[in-house]
């Protein structure tokens, strides 16, 4: 007999509708065939964990292409075409039995609020009603109706800050393989809540926590097949944004339906408190003055490229440089003119640069006059973890400027800074550090617990959790913006095959 074969791949990015910077083919990793399928295996991604599920029956995985970048702005449209139309094309060559989608879900492009919605329903049109369709989405995924219409299992990670990636992927991909087995008959019951998480959302921390608990319990109870709770991507200006919870049950609905039916009235009760709150920056900067026993990973929580933003803003760099002190720091500009300045000098060179607050703007651009002690092309570096463990990764053109004791990175791209490996790859040791800055409000905590104190920190921008300085338009209306008084309903879906 035939070993059965998966088709896997797409496009993962997560968007911010308030970005200026369209997202390009440069931002993206890009694999494809046995390498992409080699790099994954064994990794804490949503690919290696639809591979370990292939793996555990002995089945192959087919990979026409897989695009993953950072977050960012909306995706030119010509990217997502590229990756559109290699999807389809495998899926009309046929030679599959199933299909399992290691996607983002909060993706956008110019003209799409809803791309992977868009993708999963051609390729649904095409393999027909009987071909199991399957996707891992980041539980800060924006899902539609025409998602849950055309996927027959969708599975959300389960934890934020992101740490069962590959957890998630081998949950899509098991269901493939209960679907063509015959095990499993997905009902699925969902509920959508016009709210938005801002903050408090973590989910080793309560409400979520409770909430998880209470879920997975169904799941290991034997009650429920799967469950997700969907917080979605703050920063998407799209219709019907906001929560989604959801249940699977296994040829019948009556408790999915009751599950999601008492998750969903608790989230929506508890929405207050999922407004947070963060330390002042100067309070923080001034601990790193007096000394503290480890560094101080800071989350700038206005810029954070994890969302979305561009990773220019220089709030944290103008008080750096303001404290009176020279402390060893490291802080992550984005500036692809000053990297050019600074690779033509050379490293060694002496030279002065403005840079930054080109599209942060609630802090203007600053001029440093420093050394250029590394510069390069592009450097790869391996995550770290466990957040995404083993993930493979590379920068573009870099340059570090060393202004005393501060060592400004810069790079030509955006990025968030997850990983200590980040820094590490264009020659700086995060650990030597007093201050450490990344782009993150809390997905880095995981990464750098081992090296420093992890906090995020109040500062404004792009991605702040001050919503109402945003200007939003289609997603209204929503709860904290717009005083609502909803019960929530649930639906259910079967599936047509």
């Amino acid at each position: 007999m035939a070993a059965r074969r998966i088709l896997a791949g797409g496009i993962a990015q997560e968007s911010h509708s308030f970005n200026p910077v369209l997202t390009g083919r440069a931002s993206f990793t890009i694999t494809e065939g046995a390498e992409a399928v080699r790099r994954a295996r064994g990794t804490n991604s949503t690919l290696g964990g639809i591979i370990a599920a292939a793996d555990a029956v002995g089945a192959e995985v087919m990979v026409p292409t897989l695009f993953r970048a950072q977050s960012g702005g909306p995706v030119e449209e010509a990217v997502f075409a590229e990756v559109r139309a290699r999807m389809l094309e495998a899926a009309r060559r046929g030679d599959f039995d199933a299909i399992a989608l290691p996607l983002h879900g909060g993706m956008l492009t110019p003209a799409l609020a809803d791309p992977e919605g868009v993708l999963i329903q051609e390729l649904r049109a095409i393999v027909g009603p009987g071909v199991p369709i399957t996707a891992a989405f980041d539980l800060h995924a924006h899902v539609t109706p025409e998602t849950l219409g055309a996927c027959d299992v969708l599975a959300a990670y389960l934890t934020n800050p992101h740490a069962d990636q590959g957890a998630t992927g081998r949950r899509a991909g098991d269901a493939a393989f209960a679907m063509l087995d015959g095990r499993l008959d997905p009902v699925l019951a969902w509920a959508h809540l016009p709210m938005l998480t801002l903050g408090n959302d973590r989910t080793d921390e309560e409400p979520l926590r409770g909430l998880h608990a209470r879920a997975r319990a169904a799941v290991e109870a034997g009650r429920v097949y799967d469950a997700s709770i969907f917080n979605a991507q703050q920063f998407l200006d799209v219709p019907g944004l906001g929560q989604v919870v959801m249940a699977y049950g296994n040829g019948r609905s009556e408790e999915a339906e009751a599950l999601v039916a008492a998750l969903a009235a608790d989230l929506w009760a508890a929405r207050a408190a999922l407004i947070g709150r963060y330390p002042r920056l100067e309070d923080c900067l001034a601990r790193a003055v007096a000394g503290t026993p480890r560094p101080l990973i800071l989350g700038d929580q206005g810029d954070r490229v994890a969302a979305g933003a561009p990773g220019d803003s220089t709030v944290i760099l103008h008080a750096l440089l303001g404290l009176g002190a020279d402390i060893p720091a490291a802080v992550p500009i984005t500036d692809a003119a000053a990297v050019a300045r600074c690779r033509e000098a050379g490293t060694g060179a002496t030279v002065t640069v403005t840079l930054g607050g080109r599209h942060s703007t609630v802090a203007p651009p600053v001029t440093l006059t420093g050394e250029v002690v590394a510069a390069g092309e592009g450097a790869s570096l391996v995550y770290a973890g466990p957040a995404e463990k083993g993930q493979r990764s590379t920068v573009g053109p870099y340059a570090v400027l060393r202004v005393g004791e501060l060592k400004v990175v810069l790079t030509a791209f955006p990025y968030s800074y997850i990983d200590p490996e980040y820094y590490r790859a264009m020659g700086v040791e995060p650990a030597e550090q007093r201050v450490v800055v990344t782009r993150s409000g809390y997905h880095f905590t995981l990464n750098y617990a081992a090296i420093g104190e992890c906090i995020t920190v109040d500062t404004p921008g792009m991605s702040s959790y001050r919503v109402a300085e945003l200007p939003f338009t289609v997603a209204r209306p929503f709860y904290p913006l717009d005083d609502l008084d909803i019960t929530p309903q649930v639906q259910l879906r079967r599936r047509a095959g």
